[in-house]
């Protein structure tokens, strides 16, 4: 079996399921499914829980493929992850995807009640209850990680990133802004293939489509998740961490496309008055401007 030599570690919402469908294009290059969520050893969301289930991951990757990685963007977030990782195998190298966090921290709250951990529809709502949360109060039924509901601290990538660079070289990292990705696709592929040590002239057979558009679940399908909290309930009580994914595989693809309702602008000033000390930290870690992120929406 080959052993996985990279990692896309998030973050989430940031383009990580479209870089890791590119990648998985390729004819040289062997991705796991997405999301096995193996190294983050201390937060509630392990999706894989032992080692010989992990690698069973990989065991399509063959001697052509010249790259195998995985990508689970919780590992960015946790403290643990990189050094797992690094235990694991210690040459690996790193994709870390940013966002503004402003705009980060309101897809996150989309996704998170899609996934049915939130149940809280308003994001003002949602962003008020973080103290209360961290005290154990007005916890969803259906939360599975409750660090993941702080979304202040989920989202403060840099922070996150300096973590990333007291272990790993910079030359081991590769840093891909979401703005990047978003406005020149093929030239953010292209750039992770040189960091992947491959030709850059491959191109993915169905183009450069933008995969995990932001969703709301239909109302029967809400009907459902609100039916099976009893048994998240029930693994909280018994002290179960490992999800079931019950609910995911059920209702993986029962969702619509939709955008969010827009920030108000007062609320958008204060998230960047917020994240701005990251954005800053942020900045300087990658050595590029990105005041542009705390300047007011047109």
């Amino acid at each position: 079996m080959k052993r996985p030599d990279f990692f896309i570690l998030g973050a989430p919402k940031c383009g990580t399921t479209s870089l890791d469908a590119y990648l998985k294009s390729h004819p040289r290059i062997f991705t796991a499914q997405k999301e096995p969520h193996y190294f983050n050893t201390d937060d509630n969301y392990r999706l894989t829980a032992d080692l010989p289930a992990y690698e069973a991951l990989f065991a399509g990757a063959a001697d052509s493929h010249l790259a195998v990685g995985e990508a689970s963007v919780r590992y960015l977030h946790s403290h643990d992850a990189v050094a797992n990782i690094l235990r694991y195998n210690a040459h690996a190298r790193f994709i870390v995807m940013v966002r503004n966090p402003v705009e980060m921290v309101h897809s996150w709250h989309g996704q998170m009640l899609f996934n049915g951990e939130e149940d809280t529809p308003d994001f003002q709502t949602a962003w008020d209850l973080q103290a209360a949360r961290r005290a154990g109060r007005s916890l969803p039924a259906g939360c599975i990680d409750v660090s993941a509901l702080l979304y202040g601290r989920f989202c403060s990538v840099g922070r996150q990133l300096e973590r990333v660079y007291q272990q790993v070289a910079p030359e081991r990292v590769h840093v891909v802004v979401f703005d990047d990705l978003k406005g020149d696709p093929a030239g953010v592929y292209r750039s992770a293939l040189r960091f992947l040590r491959l030709p850059d002239d491959h191109r993915p057979p169905g183009g450069f489509a933008v995969h995990n558009r932001a969703k709301v679940r239909r109302n029967y399908v809400r009907r459902a998740r609100h039916a099976l909290r009893p048994l998240g309930r029930l693994k909280v009580a018994l002290g179960i961490r490992r999800p079931f994914g019950i609910s995911r595989r059920m209702l993986r693809y029962e969702g619509r496309a939709k955008p969010r309702p827009p920030l108000s602008p007062e609320l958008r000033r204060a998230l960047a008055d917020y994240f701005a000390d990251d954005v800053q930290l942020l900045a300087r870690l990658i050595k590029r401007d990105l005041s542009h992120w705390s300047a007011p929406r047109r």
